[in-house]
């Protein structure tokens, strides 16, 4: 299932990828997983538009194939936003981040299929590890193809928990980006004051070279981290397995020479829940009214209820929570600044990806670090054979994208090396 492409680009090597086979391999894996797990939107001619991709890019991700979330425009493809509309509803230029992906060597094999609107209606995307469970979302395609072998990186965004919680659940490298750090031009919009963009890979390393193509400059990694652990309040959400695989993370980090911080961070989650539902739902409605209004019958039950639950919200409502959010932004920031903390470390979502497809699952271990609009990778923990992922959750400050990665490589590095395994588990498929 390992694919050229990491093999080649991640490597010390540097070898070319070749990018024919590459994308013979995607396509090979699409035919033998995509019935079972649902991660592309239907493409007929996909085989047929792949043989005509040039394969003369000598870019950084030359040898990358690529998922695209179907709330990103791409250009030859349709965008419908995981809803039953007509992609002419969401005509418009390519995302900016897809074009730069795109020159930087990549091909794109197809659209991922994704929530409703990037929201709670969810796909028919089964998670590749078991696929009574859900795979996360509402990057669910996303992360179920990277997880598959189908593609080697693949785009997401994150409003509250969509790139990180899936990413753990699918046992593969997630990386949410600042919010407001890198364009969401062409994208559907979720809630514009959360929406970030996002990457999936199969390992950390293969995050770092897709996102290197995205920011200008890199944020050399100079001394180890100061790390901080959330409150108690926080991570009582997770199960008790959950933190006890997270424990034991945290004191192989630090038996590897970290210092590891415990804090009362994030004790106030509800005062931030509050904030962040308002915000929430009242940016879905006001971004989705029209639709609602011209097509409210074919959009998905769970979408209808959050832009009714939106439109209820008083332009002085949501003013406030606006407000209350630039002062929860600040205060974080400044804390992270006077107590020296480089990175939070906490579990990447509550528990392994719950049974059914009904759901995403709980977005809860993510919400805080959303509602600050900070960076978060998530990393695949080493598992034994049988064992659901797990991922563990780096959260770094705001716009220090690459110097999270980077943090994230070492510790990546450092866990499997304590353990004697590999971070992440292969899905049978």
């Amino acid at each position: 299932m390992d694919m050229v492409f990491g093999r080649d680009l991640v490597s010390e090597t540097g070898a070319r990828a070749n990018v024919a086979q590459n994308i013979r391999t995607s396509l090979k894996r699409i035919a033998e997983t995509d019935a079972a797990v649902e991660a592309f939107e239907e493409e007929p001619d996909r085989d047929a538009r792949l043989a005509r991709t040039a394969t003369d890019n000598s870019g950084p991700l030359r040898g990358a194939t690529l998922g695209v979330k179907d709330i990103f425009a791409v250009d030859g493809l349709p965008t419908t936003g995981g809803s039953e509309l007509d992609p002419s509803e969401f005509a418009g230029p390519e995302a900016s981040t897809v074009t730069l992906l795109r020159r930087a060597g990549a091909t794109v094999v197809g659209k991922t299929k994704t929530a409703e609107f990037a929201c709670v209606h969810p796909p028919s995307t089964r998670n590749p590890h078991d696929l009574r469970r859900t795979p996360g979302g509402s990057s669910s395609g996303s992360a179920a193809a990277v997880a598959t072998g189908a593609v080697t990186l693949a785009t997401g965004t994150q409003t509250i928990g969509s790139v990180i919680r899936p990413a753990s659940y699918c046992g593969v490298a997630g990386f949410k980006t600042t919010q407001g750090g890198v364009p969401l031009d062409g994208v559907i919009p979720c809630a514009p004051s959360y929406d970030s963009f996002g990457l999936f890979a199969t390992s950390v390393p293969g995050l770092v070279l897709g996102a290197s193509v995205l920011f200008e400059e890199e944020q050399p990694n100079a001394r180890n981290p100061v790390v901080a652990v959330p409150a108690h309040e926080y991570l009582t959400q997770a199960t008790e397995t959950t933190n006890e695989v997270f424990g034991a993370a945290v004191r192989d980090l630090a038996e590897s020479g970290l210092d590891i911080l415990r804090t009362d961070l994030v004790a106030d989650i509800a005062v931030l829940s509050r904030t962040q539902k308002v915000i929430f739902d009242a940016e879905f409605a006001r971004a989705h009214e029209d639709r609602f209004r011209r097509h409210g019958s074919l959009l998905g039950a769970g979408t209808t209820e959050v832009i009714r639950r939106g439109l209820a919200i008083s332009e002085g409502a949501y003013a406030a929570a606006v407000d209350e959010l630039a002062e929860q932004r600040s205060a974080f920031d400044t804390r992270m600044e006077q107590e020296g903390i480089d990175l939070v470390v906490a579990p990447a979502a509550a528990d392994v990806a719950p049974l059914g497809l009904s759901s995403t699952g709980s977005p809860v271990m993510s919400l805080p670090w959303s509602h600050f609009g900070l960076p978060c990778v998530t990393i695949p923990l080493p598992r034994d054979v049988g064992e659901l992922p797990l991922g563990l959750q780096l959260v770094g400050r705001r716009h220090t994208d690459l110097q999270l990665l980077g943090w994230a490589s070492e510790v990546a590095a450092g866990l499997g090396k304590l353990t004697g395994r590999q971070p992440g588990s292969r899905p049978r498929l």
